[in-house]
């Protein structure tokens, strides 16, 4: 279905635009990036380390950025308005947040790990290694920079939210399950060896976890396809933001009525599906694939009971018939044998 066509209102920069022109370093655009290890840094001095904003997607309702820590060195504090989920691609070390009157809590991590900051505490990433940390952060500042558009208010509000941060040494250590696939947790320490739990709706040997990390609404999961399988093509609203965290394949996008494009993935790749734009996911690989994804509301908060049916899937006989043979020869030419699972987003 078309959606009747509405010139866009210009009306000069946003104030989300206006506040990253400030902040002086790169931002890559667009749909897709193969490798976070090849993205240009350079000299942030708001965070006091190196770093690269991602605007993918065509949208303004999240963002990310990719920040690298050199040996021994450590971010400048931070406190903001805005929620944060973190992965930490490479490297290993410690973050440090408290409130302003209380005792600072520190928990380390290394490569894998995914967190969040909980909202407007004051933080500080570590290096403790002798090689440069690189991770992948995900955002709300856009939606919330372009609703408030006041630095004070966002970077230098001392409102402290006691309902999500706790500055007590458990803090970083309490995980408890919430319902099937949904999790409550203030860090895992590793994306990859988090064990997930059983998807059937979607297809034999897919598996998934939902999570609330510190509070946040901002939601995240880690889902995994097993080898020989692929997603149905989909679509959902802007702000998307998937990593791939094990295995290889490639994702395809389109929007009606335009030009499919296909990107190669693999640890470390990174895409955003823009707005109502169709995408899949392909394992063509030998093991299982496996991603976190930064995308709408956490398990607590979520909105799904009032998607609408723009947010739909297309059935394997209404695609483009020359997707799905492409892909079986595809796992031929490669060795990958057994039946091929198709995947219901």
């Amino acid at each position: 279905m078309r959606l009747p066509h509405r010139d866009p209102i210009r009306l000069g920069p946003t104030p989300y635009e206006v506040f990253q022109e400030k902040e002086g370093i790169p931002s890559v655009k667009g749909f897709f990036i193969e490798d976070l290890m090849d993205v240009e840094v350079k000299p942030w001095e708001r965070m006091g380390a190196l770093g690269s904003y991602l605007n993918l997607g065509e949208q303004q309702e999240t963002d990310a950025y990719i920040c690298e820590l050199p040996p021994g060195s450590q971010t400048k504090a931070q406190r903001h308005l805005f929620e944060t989920l973190v992965y930490m691609h490479k490297g290993r070390g410690a973050t440090t947040v408290w409130f302003e009157e209380s005792a600072k809590q520190t928990f380390e991590w290394s490569a894998g790990a995914i967190f969040a900051i909980p909202l407007n505490v004051s933080y500080q990433h570590f290096n403790a290694s002798n090689e440069p940390v690189r991770f992948l952060a995900g955002t709300n500042a856009p939606h919330v920079i372009n609703l408030f558009h006041n630095d004070d208010f966002i970077f230098r509000n001392p409102f402290q939210f006691r309902d999500r941060f706790r500055p007590e040494r458990e803090f970083f250590q309490e995980n408890k399950r919430l319902t099937v696939r949904s999790w409550e947790s203030n860090l895992v320490p590793d994306v990859n060896a988090f064990a997930l739990d059983d998807y059937p709706m979607k297809g034999k040997g897919v598996r998934i976890m939902r999570f609330g990390l510190a509070g946040t609404t901002y939601g995240c999961h880690i889902q995994e396809f097993p080898a020989g399988s692929r997603s149905l093509f989909h679509r959902h609203g802007p702000g998307a933001i998937v990593t791939v965290t094990q295995g290889e394949g490639f994702a395809m996008v389109w929007r009606e009525g335009e030009k499919r494009t296909r990107f190669e993935i693999k640890p470390g790749s990174i895409y955003s599906p823009g707005d109502l734009m169709y995408h899949g996911h392909f394992n063509t690989g030998p093991t299982t694939l496996r991603h976190f994804a930064m995308r709408g509301r956490s398990p607590k908060y979520s909105q799904d009971r009032y998607r609408t049916k723009l947010h739909e899937m297309i059935p394997l006989d209404e695609e483009p018939p020359e997707i799905h043979p492409a892909y079986l020869e595809e796992l031929k030419r490669k060795g990958i044998k057994g039946e091929v699972q198709l995947v219901e987003e």
